[in-house]
């Protein structure tokens, strides 16, 4: 019996640790933590999703950054494209004799024009008109007819050719592209995708477009002349419009060239694709607006 046994070390007996033989003897682990060179399970697991993070984020910045970046560097070819006589263009100038509102004042032509290119290729508005229409009088509520026609007749006689002006306007709406449509009796344009609307130069007046609508240069030229490119460049060779709206030179011809973009005060700016500001804070957040 256990209990019968002496406790003094005694042969059989264990007085301290077990000195025998062990199932499995267990070999410790190296300690790797003072190795800079030696990559873990969590580390490299850590690497792997940091990595395929940075590639899935380089993945959607660089056609973000690609579109932000590449289409307003892009440049589009152009070329002097020749629309036709000044006559064409230039109808029911001032002065107006005996004028009541149905007298029309001025002309809107829509011709298709051909760039060097298919991308250069658009549909245009040649107006010739008011440089400030707003001015136009309009009748008030409580206004007879006889009233406002005298008061229209006073206007219209006292317009002048330095009140007009010829502008090349493209009907490709600044909001996403769409057509827009001249509609004769409000004199501006509208856009029947979403609503946009513009007066008659093309300034925005209603909608969701962020600026007005693009214009292209215009200008008109004595065909018979000859001019060095380098006059041509300083615009030279651009007649007057005041002079061309009162002549019956046979040789004058209406030309127009490069697409441009302007803001709502008709200010220039580098051609910008629909749907993008040309001025204020969102026109640098742009396209992360």
């Amino acid at each position: 019996m256990a209990e019968d046994e002496p406790r003094n070390g005694a042969p059989g007996m264990q007085s301290g640790p077990y000195q025998g033989p062990r199932a499995a003897d267990v070999t410790p682990e190296p300690d790797h933590s003072d190795d800079p060179g030696y990559i873990t399970r969590t580390r490299f697991l850590s690497n792997a999703a940091f990595a395929g993070t940075g590639v899935l984020a380089a993945a959607i910045m660089v056609p973000v950054v690609g579109f932000a970046v590449t289409n307003p560097l892009k440049r589009e070819n152009y070329r002097w494209v020749d629309i036709g006589p000044a006559s064409d263009y230039l109808k029911n100038p001032p002065p107006y004799v005996n004028p009541t509102p149905s007298t029309k004042i001025g002309e809107v032509a829509s011709l298709a024009v051909a760039g060097p290119s298919s991308d250069a290729d658009r549909r245009i508005y040649v107006v010739y008109g008011l440089k400030d229409p707003s001015t136009r009088p309009q009748p008030s509520p409580d206004e007879s007819s006889e009233a406002f026609d005298k008061k229209f007749a006073a206007w219209a006689s006292a317009l002048r050719a330095k009140d007009f002006d010829l502008l090349a306007i493209w009907n490709r709406c600044a909001h996403l592209g769409c057509p827009v449509a001249y509609s004769p009796g409000s004199a501006g344009y509208v856009c029947p995708c979403h609503g946009g609307a513009y007066n008659s130069r093309g300034l925005v007046t209603g909608g969701p477009p962020p600026r007005p609508l693009d214009r292209v240069d215009i200008k008109i030229v004595d065909q018979t002349k000859m001019y060095e490119p380098q006059d041509i460049e300083a615009g030279k060779d651009r007649i007057p419009l005041e002079v061309a709206a009162t002549s019956n030179n046979p040789n004058l011809r209406v030309l127009v060239g490069k697409p441009y973009s302007i803001d709502q005060e008709q200010q220039p700016f580098p051609l910008h694709d629909p749907g993008m500001p040309v001025s204020g804070t969102l026109s640098h957040l742009y396209p992360f607006t």
